[in-house]
């Protein structure tokens, strides 16, 4: 099974502050999520475990995202970056 992903409106803003060497880091993440969604973490206990969080570029960055599963969709809608 593989996702579609969707960025919402504050992460598309957020995609825009990524030097490149970050943003080709998200983008090898996001691939290997859309493989394997469930390979992240809860973004905090007792929340909706659809929604997600993993870190790229060796802990510099964290994505965060819904997964529906009925759809198929990886709904990213927040990127942080820290380096």
């Amino acid at each position: 099974m593989t996702y579609r992903v969707e960025f919402d409106g504050a992460a598309l803003v957020q995609l825009n502050g990524l030097p490149s060497v970050a943003f080709d880091a998200l983008v090898q993440r996001v691939v290997a999520l859309v493989e394997e969604p469930w390979d992240a973490d809860l973004t905090a206990p007792g929340d909706d475990p659809a929604e997600r969080q993993a870190t790229f570029s060796d802990g510099y960055g964290l994505v965060s995202f819904h997964v529906d599963d009925a759809t198929e969709l990886i709904r990213i809608f927040d990127i942080a970056w820290i380096g």
